[in-house]
Order: C-alpha cells, then sequence, then structure tokens
C-alpha cells in the first residue's frame, strides 16, 4: 500500500519515513481552494444528474434502480471528484516540505 501513496503523492518520498503519516494528515487538513470547491461541487452535480431515476411501480424496482445508481455513483466521484481531494492533500505536502527543510538523505 505504500508504494501505492508513493505513486500518487510523489512528495512523500522526499520526508522521511517516520515523519509521513503526520505529514499526510497534516496535508489532509489543508482547506480547499476556490478550484477544488466548485470543481467538487459540479462533480457531485454531475453524478446526481446521471444517477436521476424515475419512480417505479413496486418496491424491488425501487431497490434495483438504487442498486443500480449507487453502483455508477461511486466510480463517478472517484473519477469527477477524487483528483481534487489528491490536489489539496498534494498541496498540503508541498506546503509542509516548504516549512520542514530537507535533514539530509532521504529514508527508506
Amino acid at each position: 500500500m505504500a508504494k501505492f501513496w508513493l505513486l500518487i503523492y510523489p512528495e512523500l518520498n522526499r520526508i522521511p519515513l517516520r515523519e509521513r503519516d503526520a505529514a499526510l494528515g497534516g496535508a489532509r487538513a489543508t482547506p480547499f481552494d476556490g478550484l477544488e470547491l466548485a470543481a467538487i461541487a459540479l462533480g457531485l452535480a454531475l453524478t446526481a444528474g446521471a444517477t436521476r431515476y424515475g419512480v417505479f411501480d413496486g418496491f424491488s424496482h425501487r431497490i434495483e434502480a438504487f442498486l443500480a445508481n449507487f453502483l455508477l455513483a461511486v466510480p463517478l466521484l472517484a473519477v469527477l471528484a477524487g483528483p481534487f481531494f489528491v490536489r489539496r492533500t498534494r498541496r498540503g505536502l508541498q506546503h509542509y516540505l516548504t516549512q520542514h527543510p530537507q535533514r539530509g538523505a532521504r529514508e527508506q
């Protein structure tokens, strides 16, 4: 799983191993900027529009429609809004790196 985080957040390579969890936690607390908020809102609106369904007769049709919409909404949100969560965290990590200068060689 650590390799996955290093692919998404390459800034972690420049942070000592023992400080990565704290740096990542602090970076995730970074406030969203206007572009990120607007893009996430647009992603939510597009997902809501794509997953609308009409009123069906019968309880079983509602369950099927709910499950189909859920299975459609999760990947749509991941694709449309997810990159802006990553962008916010990467900005936070870059800020962390400017506040904490390198302390020598990289730890692995």
